[in-house]
């Protein structure tokens, strides 16, 4: 937007560049412009690639957490451990249908579980005359439970990256409404007012500048701030076991 009225100042210098107060105010205007300019470009950088890696990495994540989750419970069920498999029942039944940070918080409870079944499965395995049944012998392994985790970070990861974009994007929205603002008082407060000097003694080019300033006021300018949801995500996520 302005780029009418930067092309007729612009194009007209010889007329007005003796007015010291024109070529002040026309030099806070170019600058405004030109920063408005790269912040609208860096604004309309496409999202979808984020929200797709979002996307991937959920799916991904469940397809490693519900095998772990069901195979635990199994295993619970058949030794009748009541402590695990309240925590694995109220996990299993909130995995598909929760939010992102559900989903983590719940992926996080079921690795801990499932790393520790294993743990004990080592342990038991080095006792030569262990005859009990062990986690593994339901089908679960070390590899699992390792990509598991991995799944998790790999989500968290995906999300700070949509997040952080999200922010950014509202944040120059935020500074696009400000350079606007500007550039209309310096509009509206000075250049209107200095250049009806050359009303009359340049005619063509003052009607022109008017012109630029008619497509001007009649453009519809929206700042779109996205809503982002305050969910506390932090980097610890991507690193904690």
């Amino acid at each position: 937007m302005y780029n009418a009225v930067f092309s007729v100042m612009n194009d007209h210098k010889e007329i007005w560049t003796g007015v010291f107060q024109l070529k002040s105010v026309f030099k806070k205007f170019s600058e405004n412009l030109s920063c408005l300019t790269a912040l609208k470009t860096d604004q309309e950088m496409d999202l979808q690639p984020l929200l797709d890696a979002v996307s991937e990495k959920r799916e991904s994540l469940l397809s490693m957490v519900n095998p772990v989750a069901n195979i635990a419970l199994a295993y619970a069920n058949d030794h009748k451990k009541k402590e695990i498999i309240k925590k694995l029942k109220l996990s299993i039944n909130k995995l598909t249908s929760s939010n992102d940070l559900d989903l983590i918080e719940n992926s996080k409870v079921i690795y801990k579980v499932a790393k520790k079944l294993i743990k004990k499965s080592v342990a038991e395995t080095e006792k030569l005359d262990n005859k009990s049944v062990s986690i593994v012998d339901y089908g679960l392994n070390e590899k699992m439970v390792i990509d598991l985790n991995a799944a998790k970070k790999d989500f968290v990861k995906s999300l700070l990256a949509m997040h952080e974009a999200i922010q950014n994007n509202v944040m120059m929205g935020k500074q696009i409404t400000t350079l606007i603002k500007k550039n209309e008082r310096l509009l509206k407060n000075k250049m209107d007012l200095l250049l009806t000097i050359f009303a009359t003694s340049k005619t063509d080019f003052y009607k022109t500048y008017l012109e630029a300033r008619v497509i001007q006021k009649t453009e519809i300018v929206k700042t779109k701030g996205k809503k982002v949801q305050k969910e506390k995500l932090s980097e610890d996520e991507v690193i904690s076991g």
